[in-house]
């Protein structure tokens, strides 16, 4: 998978840190890329990181720290809506699913995080971030539990253990990161139609109808 394309002098940094290690760290994952990539890819000198992070395991921390932002600010709006649980839950993981495609930097770079601390334990002085990261994934989560439990107790949902199905469908919404690569001559719409037929399978697995189709999926 190839870079991004360079960063351009638009964004203030941080941001344009963080982007571009984002974009490093999906290249090279966190242990193959150093903070002399970060630089140059940003076309500037490892002293503009080390003005705002100490370290290389402080940067990836602000990384992961903007990817679930992100995460968080693309489901917001379905979560907040007066929808049924069905279409909520409809709007939230096709944003989901789609943004996991639209920024794979970010995400590959999240968990490839979750992966090291899952098989790495945690490491001195880290704790305290990785407890950070922790919360705010198990918050990303509650969002969706809470809307899987809505649909149950309506009646538009049948499933049994709610820990097995959401992990289910969260599993298959970010399943793009490990199998869809973009190329050229892909378009919104192609990205679209992923989404689509990702949450029809969700929905399928929640024994839930479609509502932009109103038919059984």
């Amino acid at each position: 998978m190839n870079l991004q394309e360079p960063i351009k002098e638009t964004k203030a940094p941080p941001e344009q840190v963080l982007d571009a290690a984002a974009a490093c760290f999906m290249e090279k994952g966190y242990g193959g890329a150093s903070l002399d990539d970060v630089a140059r890819h940003m076309g500037a000198t490892k002293g503009r990181i080390y003005h705002y992070f100490s370290s290389k395991s402080d940067l990836m921390h602000a990384v992961r720290k903007r990817a679930m932002e992100l995460n968080f600010a693309v489901i917001r709006p379905g979560f907040d809506s007066d929808l049924p649980p069905v279409e909520k839950f409809r709007a939230m993981a096709h944003a989901h699913a789609l943004h996991m495609m639209e920024r794979q930097d970010y995400q590959t770079a999240l968990f490839d995080s979750l992966h090291l601390h899952m098989t790495r334990g945690t490491s001195t002085g880290q704790d305290a971030l990785v407890d950070d990261f922790i919360t705010d994934r198990r918050a990303f989560e509650d969002m969706f539990r809470e809307v899987l439990l809505a649909g149950q107790a309506s009646g538009e949902f049948a499933f049994g253990t709610l820990s097995y199905a959401l992990h289910t469908i969260l599993a298959t919404l970010n399943s793009t990161l490990y199998w869809y690569s973009p190329r050229n001559g892909d378009t919104p719409e192609i990205r679209q139609q992923i989404a689509d037929e990702q949450v029809a399978m969700a929905l399928r697995a929640l024994g839930a109808m479609d509502p932009m189709t109103k038919d059984k999926t």
